[in-house]
This record gives structure tokens, sequence and C-alpha cells, in this order.
């Protein structure tokens, strides 16, 4: 009866990699902690960890290779999450990112976990490639991906109204089982136009474009180099700042002798993976993310919320975020001359993009902030737990 009790406030969440937890989920967890749930992290361990250990009561190093498809490495991750299910009881498991969604989710019922959240936070290759192998692992794995989605217990939270669709369509889950939740939010209060800090610059400095995402093929980034560099023959004055690393686990990852091309221009600034993106932002002029579909991106909310203008891709995602010339440019994915073409009406048009700026911050404060989502979340969270 004691351990039953225990157990009616245990949650384990579940994620790819403690990262994402830190930089999507920390004020997530810390309301759930304040609100005395026992949450059980079961995940990869980086050195983000550390940041967020103190939320957990205990932490199982989930054995989860990101980008694998060797079904015996799959097999074993299947194997640990029953180990852990059983060995905690849960009464509800929060599974975050596609893969730990699938196999939290199938482990979850088969383990007979009472309630179950499965949160897409974008469908990426895993769904939306077109290798053949890919298309092959999916076929075989739908009836899991059912089994995983379908029940009555299990909630899915998509980010978008599209991915939603997707799944629908493929009767991966049912309608009345879904949520939309926009993103992880921001934290309107940290991430704002601050009018006492004033960063020194030369009257005559280069404007600042900022490139906020992993250096991948698919966030855009070989058309933005290609439009920058059109521009720099046109003798345009900017500089591109890439914030982000190589992501070795990605089949799009860009090559190290892309990166040594990148590195020996001196109109691309590479400023790598930053903890400490407000300072960055508080830099920068306005921003280009030419993804070619995302979840709902976390970095054009944080940049609307420091009142820079957009510019990106009419794709899920992105066009979920803007409004198309108002608080920012909406181009066509894959589209060198169109991105261009919006650079340069922000190049040229400083007023413009500052009133673009303003209305974002706008958009954010009635659309985004951590608050508003996180309690959306924590009214799926009470009406589980309640019922």
């Amino acid at each position: 009866m004691e351990n039953k009790k225990n157990n009616q406030k245990t949650i384990i969440i579940v994620s790819n990699c403690t990262w994402y937890l830190y930089n999507f989920r920390y004020e997530l967890l810390a309301l759930l902690n304040k609100r005395g749930y026992k949450l059980i992290l079961a995940s990869p361990l980086d050195k983000y960890k550390l940041k967020i250990a103190k939320f957990f009561t205990n932490n199982e190093r989930l054995f989860l290779v990101r980008g694998s498809e060797n079904p015996f490495l799959e097999l074993f991750t299947i194997i640990h999450l029953i180990y852990i299910f059983l060995k905690y009881k849960p009464i509800l498991i929060h599974n975050f990112t596609i893969k730990p969604c699938l196999y939290g989710g199938f482990v979850g019922r088969l383990t007979g976990t009472k309630y179950l959240i499965n949160h897409i936070t974008g469908l990426g290759p895993s769904f939306l490639s077109n290798r053949k192998k890919i298309k092959f692992i999916n076929k075989i794995f739908k009836p899991i991906y059912k089994y995983a989605f379908s029940s009555k217990s299990t909630l899915s939270i998509f980010h978008n109204q599209e991915d939603r669709d997707f799944f629908i369509k493929e009767k991966l889950c049912i309608l009345e089982n879904t949520r939309i939740i926009k993103g992880s939010g921001v934290n309107i209060d940290h991430f704002k136009v601050d009018s006492k800090v004033k960063i020194k610059t030369p009257s005559k400095r280069k404007i600042q474009v900022l490139f906020p995402a992993r250096i991948i093929k698919e966030k855009g980034i070989i058309e933005l180099i290609s439009a920058c560099e059109s521009l720099w023959m046109e003798e345009y004055k900017f500089v591109l700042n890439i914030v982000g690393d190589i992501d070795l686990h990605n089949k799009s990852t860009l090559s190290k002798k892309n990166l040594e091309k990148f590195k020996l221009n001196k109109n691309i600034n590479l400023l790598g993976k930053s903890n400490n993106m407000l300072k960055i932002y508080r830099k920068m002029d306005f921003v280009v993310l030419p993804s070619w579909r995302e979840g709902l991106s976390k970095s054009l909310i944080e940049a609307s919320a420091m009142s820079l203008p957009i510019i990106t891709t009419n794709v899920p995602g992105c066009k979920d975020v803007i409004i198309d010339k108002y608080s920012g440019i909406l181009v066509p994915p894959r589209d060198e001359k169109s991105l261009k073409k919006a650079m340069k009406i922000f190049l040229d048009n400083k007023d413009l993009s500052e009133t673009y700026g303003l209305n974002a911050r706008k958009i954010v404060e009635n659309n985004f902030s951590t608050i508003r989502i996180n309690t959306q979340i924590l009214k799926i969270y009470n009406d589980f737990l309640n019922n």
C-alpha cells in the first residue's frame, strides 16, 4: 500500500539527451518539482546532467544512441527501458523527441504504466527522409508506432498542426488523444531588450546577421551561405554569425572541409554552441533560419522575444512563429534567390526591420511565453492524475 502511495506522483522523464531538457524544459522541470512531483530521469547523460540534477530524485543513464539504425542497439535500448520502468513503476511517463516517444510509448504500454505522454518536438528525417532504408524501417515499425501512440491512456503532444495531421493521416494515433502546444516557450522576462544594456560598437560597424542552428543541411545552411556570397560580391557589408555545432549523429551534417571553408571567409563568424544566447541576440540586427522543417523553432521564438526581425522559410515550425511582412519575411525552402532577395530588404531598410522586430516581440508575449506553455502541460498532468 505504501509503495503504491509513493508512486502516485512518480513520473519518469525520457529524453534523448540532457542537453535538450536543460535548454528546452528547464522551467517545466522546476515547476513540476515545485508542485511536488517525484521526477525520475531516463536519458543518455552529458555535461548538462549536472545542471538539471536537482530536479530529479534518481537518474538512470539510458542506453540510447541518437541517429543509430543498428537493430541490436535499438533492442538493447528497449530492454533497458523495460528495466527502468519496472524498477520505478511510475504513474506517468513523459517522453520527449521521436525515438524516446516510440520506445518509451511502446515499453510504457508493455509494462502497464497507467498514463503516457508522447511529446513530438518535430518529425525530421526519421519520418520525412526519402532514403529507401528509412522508408523500409518505417514500414516495418508502423505497427509499433500504432501500439506506442494509440492507446486511450496515451496523449500525443505536437508542436504544429502539420505534424499532428501527418500522424492522423498515417493512422498512428487518434485525434481525440492529441494536443497542440506551441513549442517549449521562452522566458519573456529574460529574453527582452534591456535599454540599460548598451553594446559598445563602432559607429560604422557592419550589420550583424545571425544563423542560430546546428550546422546541418536541413537547417538551410548551404543555401544561406550561397545567398550571402552573392550579396558580398555585390559589396553588401554584413557579417554572418553562425551559432551552433556540427551534429555528427545527423545524416545531413556538413563535412570538416565545408567548415574549413567557412573559417577562411572573413565575413563569417563561427561561434560554436553558446550557453549565453541573450548576449549574442543583443549584438544582432536580424536572424535568418532557412530550415527545411522544424517542430517549432525555439531560436526563432527567442530572437522574436528580443525584438529581432526574422527571415525564415514557409514550412511547419517556422511559419508558426512569425507573420509574413509583419514580424518577418517567409521564403520558400531551398530557394537561394528568394533568400537573397529577403536579406536585401533588411540590409537596405533598417527602419522596416526594426518595425518587424517590435511586432515579433508582441507575438511572443501573446503566444509563446513559458508560463503559458507550461501551464498547458501542467493542466494535462492534473487531468491525468486527478482522474
